[in-house]
């Protein structure tokens, strides 16, 4: 494959505000088929996971959604969608830097450890809702700070910047892919957050993602759609 290729590929994973769908990308670019734009795109942003040396910190808000459409004859809280955990830091007047992951379930093992991983604890205020499974994140030492209101328009007062994170999020995975596969989604919020957590310095954007893929692991296509969901 060209290598200029490669280039575009970054550049429009990198700088590009709503990214690009593997569609998009085949027909700019002149690839021959859509697996190989699509295979393309996803060694791209299988480099882009989030850096564990940077945690957050400050008022963090802390919350759980699901993504993904309806499935008649299903019912309860979040069937048939897949849910996605949030960290996000609370500054004055936006949002600061934010995590993003694929969880199986809103348990308490998997929401406080999502938490615990996000955050450095020592430097760190959370919000959540009153959502039980949060409930044991002040008994892990953290300063942890519920309160009730998590649904309709006392959710965006309670949480506002985590729902606007992910009104964001869900207009971009529709807008720009009309929607995703569960099994490959993390992918997709990896870039979501990476572009976000970076806004500020979008001129540096391609050099920071073209230094990702070069240090990055071999994703060979038969492991990527081997890949099982969470």
């Amino acid at each position: 494959m060209p290598l200029r290729t490669w280039f575009l590929a970054m550049f429009f994973v990198a700088r590009h505000k709503q990214g690009i769908s593997a569609l998009q990308f085949q027909r700019d670019t002149g690839l021959g088929s859509y697996k190989t734009a699509w295979m393309l795109l996803h060694k791209v942003r299988s480099t882009l996971a989030h850096n564990s040396l940077f945690s957050l910190t400050g008022d963090v808000e802390a919350d759980e959604a699901y993504i993904g459409g309806y499935r008649p004859g299903r019912n309860g809280r979040g069937v048939g969608k897949t849910g996605v955990a949030i960290a996000v830091e609370r500054r004055e007047k936006t949002a600061g830097s934010v995590r993003l992951a694929v969880i199986p379930r809103a348990t308490t093992p998997v929401l406080t450890s999502f938490v615990q991983g996000s955050i450095r604890p020592e430097e760190a205020t959370v919000f959540t809702d009153a959502w039980c499974s949060y409930k044991a994140l002040g008994k892990l030492g953290i300063d942890h700070r519920p309160r009730k209101g998590g649904h309709g328009r006392q959710a965006l007062a309670v949480l506002p910047w985590a729902h606007t994170v992910f009104g964001n999020l869900k207009t971009w995975l529709r807008g720009t892919f009309h929607g995703v596969s569960p099994k490959h989604l993390q992918r997709y919020l990896d870039e979501f957050s990476y572009r976000l957590n970076r806004r500020w310095r979008e001129g540096e954007l391609f050099g920071f993602v073209l230094r990702r893929v070069a240090g990055g692991q071999p994703l060979p296509y038969r492991r990527l759609v081997a890949e099982g969901t969470a």
